[in-house]
């Protein structure tokens, strides 16, 4: 699947999207885009002088429906609120803080937290089909029980994509184990748990350099033969560092479509950044609302 083949299934019909505090441009600017395809019915929760101040001078004519809020505390608690209802099936960041936005999903009485540990996903297009790096923007050192729940979000997130059994690589700087890089124990120790079926839906070897990760032929070079080296769909980095130049290598240097999302809550949640293009920005809102259509 691609991307353009994923908002083509999403066209089938619209489906709501809270965004919390959308009081500025790029935020605006997003939702009105997305409303556009045609697949996106966006709800707007903020406060009402700003959001309406910022949609006369991002979008005018742009009429989504507003929840006016009086504070950005109020505007995370009641986004969440709107998943928790029924209402959202799924979450884009706007102007408010990221800590703010986190604590409201995140709560143990009315959050929407579903497993047990948030994630980053960033979702590429590369030869003809979607892939998946994580996690380069939410845990900083994993442990090897963190790199599991990791792992899990982005299994369950690729069934989601259309690929039924994905392939995992548990990413280190080599593929053999040495007791100097615990990166390459804590891969190892995921790939054992995968072979004696404690990881399910999914195929998994580690630990794999990049290179054996998605080039079957430095796969083979390295005497590497299974099923997962050489066309990983799912990279699991080994810490945020990894994950986070990575992706961006991904996309600037490969200029590579992508996109990306947290996972772990109930729904997927969109976290922009100002440097994404407007590709990313509708990449993401797309893969947000797969599977909540």
């Amino acid at each position: 699947m691609t991307f353009a083949e994923l908002e083509t299934r999403l066209k089938s019909r619209k489906t709501p999207l809270a965004i919390c505090l959308p009081e500025d441009p790029e935020t605006v600017t997003a939702a009105r885009e997305a409303s556009d395809l045609g697949y996106v019915d966006c709800l707007f929760v903020g406060r009402e002088g700003p959001m309406r101040d910022a949609l006369a001078k991002a979008a005018p004519g742009f009429s989504p429906r507003l929840v006016p809020v009086g504070s950005e505390e109020e505007a995370a608690a009641r986004t969440v609120a709107l998943v928790r209802a029924g209402e959202a099936k799924a979450i884009m960041k706007g102007a408010v803080s990221t800590p703010v936005l986190l604590k409201a999903i995140l709560n143990k009485e009315t959050g929407i937290r579903q497993g047990n540990l948030l994630s980053h996903v960033l979702v590429y297009e590369w030869e003809g089909g979607l892939r998946l790096l994580t996690d380069g923007g939410l845990n900083p050192h994993p442990t090897v029980e963190e790199k599991l729940e990791i792992l899990t979000n982005a299994i369950a997130f690729a069934r989601r994509l259309g690929i039924a059994t994905p392939r995992a690589a548990i990413l280190s700087a080599a593929e053999t184990v040495s007791f100097k890089m615990p990166s390459t124990m804590d891969a190892a120790v995921i790939a054992k748990m995968a072979d004696r079926k404690q990881i399910a839906g999914c195929l998994v070897d580690g630990p794999l350099a990049l290179d054996n990760a998605i080039s079957l032929e430095s796969a083979h070079h390295k005497g590497l033969v299974n099923d997962v080296v050489g066309r990983a769909d799912i990279l699991v980095a080994p810490d945020i560092d990894t994950g986070n130049i990575l992706g961006k290598s991904i996309m600037y240097f490969g200029k590579v479509p992508a996109g990306g999302v947290i996972l772990g809550a109930s729904v997927p949640v969109v976290m922009l950044s100002r440097s994404d293009d407007r590709q990313t920005r509708r990449n993401s809102i797309a893969l947000a609302l797969t599977g909540q259509e």
